[in-house]
């Protein structure tokens, strides 16, 4: 079982918001999708939700068609980036609304309340008002209201976006925890590389209204299917006109190998543990190269100093198609 999303197509007037969309979402899996701002993802996910309709094609959760379904009938937990709590009520009648609406037992909405409270770590704050919560405790209480009605699928639309850096990494590696404890079907979008490379099962990389692959964060980081998904999964540079991530070039003082391209570094930034040089080839690149500080040091670099790059044994090289392809 698992959501298949067929041939989905979306205009809004004359733009284009997703092109002939066709990707399955597995069963029990966290799924991300990611890519740039109004690439289509949060359309896709409201489509979905059954928040929008999508022009043509058809959408099957867990082997039913929903396509044409309201929202309530799609038994869907969405979660925005700006959670719309009952300012009136506490965290407790927030996270029982669900359940109250669908006349369920005192004993059972007790219960179950007190189950996802204990869940998300806000069992202290049961009787407290959102506004008296820290902005990732109102998220985790946005979570455990949407679980509150045990739902097929949970869609989570940039959750974390609003919260600064430290929160959202917390929050972000208690979702996985979370999901690893509940394993309901989710799907989040965010235009966060770490956040999906980290986080997801798999990843969905959508930009223009297109899926431009689906894949484990490793097979997309690994081997990217075109110029975009990997400037966008990671940052890159060009070495002999292919793109290559930073990372993976082999600098040295001394000629490589015949293949080598020879330059001259023109300029050192030291970021912590790392160091980033430029290095102005003979051909006329600009290409970054990313070291540890003990490597760089041990080399003896600086500006000026001569120099000779090759891909590191088993990196990932793709041929630049043009200037725009190394962006992101």
């Amino acid at each position: 079982m698992s959501i298949d999303i067929k041939g989905v197509n979306k205009l809004f007037g004359d733009f284009v918001a997703l092109e002939d969309v066709n990707v399955t979402i597995p069963t029990g899996q966290l799924t991300a999708l990611l890519g740039p701002s109004g690439g289509g993802k949060s359309t896709l996910l409201r489509i979905i939700a059954g928040l929008d309709s999508a022009d043509s094609g058809s959408i099957e959760i867990e082997g039913v068609d929903a396509t044409k379904l309201p929202p309530q009938k799609r038994n869907v937990g969405f979660v925005f980036q700006h959670y719309a709590a009952f300012k009136h009520m506490t965290v407790a009648k927030n996270v029982a609304f669900g359940l109250e609406i669908r006349k369920k037992s005192k004993a059972e909405v007790r219960d179950r309340v007190d189950e996802l409270l204990k869940l998300v770590h806000l069992s202290q704050f049961a009787h407290r008002l959102p506004s008296q919560l820290s902005g990732g405790q109102r998220q985790r209480m946005a979570l455990a209201r949407a679980l509150a009605v045990e739902p097929t699928v949970l869609l989570l639309d940039e959750p974390f976006g609003a919260l600064d850096a430290k929160v959202r990494k917390e929050l972000r590696d208690w979702l996985r925890r979370l999901h690893d404890e509940v394993h309901v079907t989710t799907i989040f979008v965010t235009h966060d590389q770490e956040e999906a490379l980290e986080v997801a099962d798999e990843i969905v990389v959508i930009n223009e209204g297109r899926v431009e692959q689906k894949g484990t964060p490793d097979q997309l980081y690994d081997e990217p299917a075109n110029n975009f998904v990997m400037g966008f999964l990671g940052e890159v540079t060009t070495l002999g006109g292919h793109l290559v991530r930073p990372h993976d070039i082999e600098i040295t003082t001394d000629p490589i190998s015949a293949g080598a391209e020879e330059g001259e570094v023109s300029r050192v930034l030291r970021i912590g543990f790392e160091v980033r040089l430029t290095v102005l080839t003979d051909d006329g690149e600009e290409v970054v190269v990313v070291l540890t500080r003990t490597h760089a040091r041990s080399l003896g670099l600086d500006v000026g100093s001569h120099v000779w790059l090759a891909p590191a044994e088993g990196a990932n090289t793709v041929l630049a198609l043009d200037k725009a392809a190394t962006s992101g």
